[in-house]
């Protein structure tokens, strides 16, 4: 017993003691803004433009190289409610991170949602046995909410777009893996996710995205350790197109502004 006693620790540990294990999100932006990267153990709703889905796929990615290099060494699982998947955009997010096009594939594990029911079904039935089989440590559901909209949203799919928050964000905590979840914006304010207030309480960290013709804008409206915060990156530009010099110079001002 005095064995086992010596290794027991009781005491008071505050937020600031307690380990935290990230993955880095593959963009420096975004990971200044989450402190570090994409948090182990919370659920991250990234709502807004639907543009964020490109910075989905590169997580995808990223989580697969080594965690020396900021990734989880791992596998993705991702529900697709939006339609996200862009096979050329995840070759290209491959080739920036030093990984075979091929091999970023075939660790991508995706099941597509073509109605509500089948979200739901995805989601509350299906998720216990896709982990089983693929040990990932990152979880995306994109779009949780974008089918119950187009059909019409009612007190039933309010309820279970309920069920499905309760149900990842419990499912987060207890595997210890990192989950994303996109939503459109509110149509009564672009500030605010899309799909009631369960949606939105059930994820500890919420990043509003816009955009311009030139930048991407990330505004870290919720999370439970930093206050609200943004950060943004130029959007990729097309080859042969000419750019006006306050877009090189903005960036260091939008810097100045966020201090």
């Amino acid at each position: 017993m005095k064995g086992a006693e010596s290794r027991i620790r009781p005491g008071f540990f505050t937020a600031d003691m307690v380990e935290r294990r990230r993955m880095s999100s593959g963009y420096v932006s975004i990971d200044k803004l989450l402190g570090g990267g994409i948090e182990m153990g919370l659920t991250h709703l990234f709502y807004g433009v639907r543009s964020l889905h490109d910075d989905l796929l590169r997580f995808a990615v990223q989580a697969q190289l080594p965690k020396d290099k900021g990734g989880a060494d791992s596998p993705t699982i991702i529900i697709d409610s939006a339609n996200i998947i862009k096979i050329e955009r995840i070759r290209d997010h491959a080739f920036e991170l030093g990984i075979e096009p091929e091999d970023a594939m075939d660790r991508i594990y995706i099941s597509r949602a073509f109605n509500a029911s089948q979200t739901y079904d995805l989601v509350m039935n299906q998720l216990d046995s896709f982990f089983d089989r693929v040990h990932a440590r990152l979880l995306i559901a994109t779009g949780l909410p974008d089918l119950y909209i187009s059909e019409g949203l009612t007190g039933e799919g309010l309820q279970q777009l309920t069920h499905m928050a309760t149900k990842l964000m419990t499912f987060t905590l207890q595997r210890g893996i990192a989950t994303v979840i996109s939503a459109p914006s509110s149509p009564r304010s672009t500030r605010t996710p899309a799909g009631g207030k369960a949606l939105a309480s059930c994820a500890q960290v919420h990043v509003h995205v816009e955009e311009s013709k030139m930048y991407v804008k990330y505004t870290l409206s919720k999370h439970p350790q930093y206050p609200v915060r943004r950060a943004s990156r130029t959007r990729p530009v097309a080859s042969g197109t000419t750019l006006p010099l306050s877009h090189f110079l903005r960036n260091e001002e939008e810097r100045e502004r966020e201090k």
